[in-house]
């Protein structure tokens, strides 16, 4: 019997008593050869070390930490040189329906026909968002639910009764 092998896809490993057959090996960028999982940072390379990042809060990139110096002169140099504010990706816009905290993205939009307002699908229908009720967007935030809120009844004080007479008993 024939093994069945396809020797086109994949690599072995090309560290010395490895040679693992993996379809998806690593390649290492100073020396060119291919690794397993297990071998791709420990080789023997001097450039093969795990590298760290941090996102910078001001524009949202991320840095990349060089090994042997601190996080903040990392930090420092890049505000100084590449930091743009402005490519700080903004937040996603949330539904306007008070009380709903749900995010709008591509999935999960509805613009109304009728008032041209995008609300979550959840307040699609036009009793749940306010349409027709001849109100602009901004004030949707105060509409609590296409359910009318429970509002108590005034208070009543009541009518006052006489204390029953006390008899005396004999």
């Amino acid at each position: 019997r024939q093994a069945m092998e396809i020797p086109e896809l994949g690599s072995n490993c090309s560290f010395a008593g490895c040679g693992q057959l993996d379809f998806l090996p690593f390649s290492c960028k100073e020396c060119g050869d291919a690794f397993c999982i297990e071998h791709r940072n420990s080789h023997g390379c001097s450039s093969n070390q795990d590298q760290t990042c941090v996102v910078c809060p001001i524009c949202g990139c991320s840095v990349k930490h060089v090994a042997g110096e601190s996080i903040h002169v990392t930090f420092d140099r890049h505000t100084q040189t590449n930091c743009d504010p402005s490519k700080y990706p903004s937040k996603r816009p949330r539904c306007p329906v008070r009380g709903c905290k749900e995010k709008l993205t591509a999935v999960n939009i509805y613009k109304c026909k009728e008032c041209h307002v995008e609300v979550c699908l959840s307040h699609r229908m036009a009793a749940q968002h306010g349409c027709g009720q001849n109100q602009p967007a901004a004030k949707l935030r105060g509409l609590a639910s296409a359910r009318p809120a429970f509002q108590p009844a005034p208070a009543r004080t009541p009518a006052r009764t006489p204390a029953p007479a006390r008899v005396p008993v004999t």
